[in-house]
């Protein structure tokens, strides 16, 4: 697979992830720290996945069943996630951007900076102590630091220039938001 396929093929990925389209994670992918995701069924292709079932309503419409863990929490700490997650997908599309320019170094910035262990309390200030960590389920938390701690090290590991090492590190970035997106819902 060239190079420009590789990076379409993973942009694609994170477009779904985002859009929430995306249903199915590999089960032997789990997030980091040793948390675990709810059991996925073991079919593929069949409109299942961690994070709902698709099935055909009377109609002949879909109709999607969501079995993700609702995580509660006030309009304001779901506003600032919601902005989080959002630049988190940008990030995203801007580091497959910076590989595709083979600029390692943007890549690395935009990934410590706007993903990593660097961009974790940038709300501080207008969350006034109520941001979305404080509300969030234990494991929701967990998968968090494990996306922002890989991120961190994707950003030194794309320094590299180790395209394989490189393209791993990244695919453990999106595995965290897949693991995350999947399990959790904030509505």
């Amino acid at each position: 697979m060239s190079k420009q396929a590789l990076m379409m093929s993973a942009l694609s990925g994170a477009l779904l992830l985002a859009s929430g389209l995306a249903v199915a994670v590999e089960p032997e992918r789990t997030p980091q720290r040793g948390v675990t995701l709810p059991d996925a069924p073991p079919a593929r292709g069949d409109g299942t996945g961690r994070g709902g079932t698709i099935t055909p309503t009377a109609d002949g419409q879909a109709a999607l069943e969501d079995h993700r863990q609702l995580a509660t929490m006030p309009e304001k700490a779901r506003a600032i996630m919601r902005i989080d997650m959002q630049d988190h997908l940008v990030a995203l599309n801007e580091i497959f951007g910076y590989l595709a320019e083979n600029n390692l170094a943007a890549a690395s910035e935009t990934a410590e900076k706007r993903l990593g262990n660097s961009s974790m309390g940038r709300h501080a200030m207008m969350a006034r102590g109520q941001g979305p960590g404080r509300f969030m389920p234990e494991t929701m938390r967990q998968l968090g630091w494990g996306m922002h701690d890989v991120a961190s090290e994707f950003a030194l590991v794309v320094k590299s220039g180790d395209a394989a090492r490189t393209y791993t590190a990244l695919q453990k970035v999106t595995s965290g938001c897949v693991a995350c997106h999947m399990s959790f819902r904030t509505r």
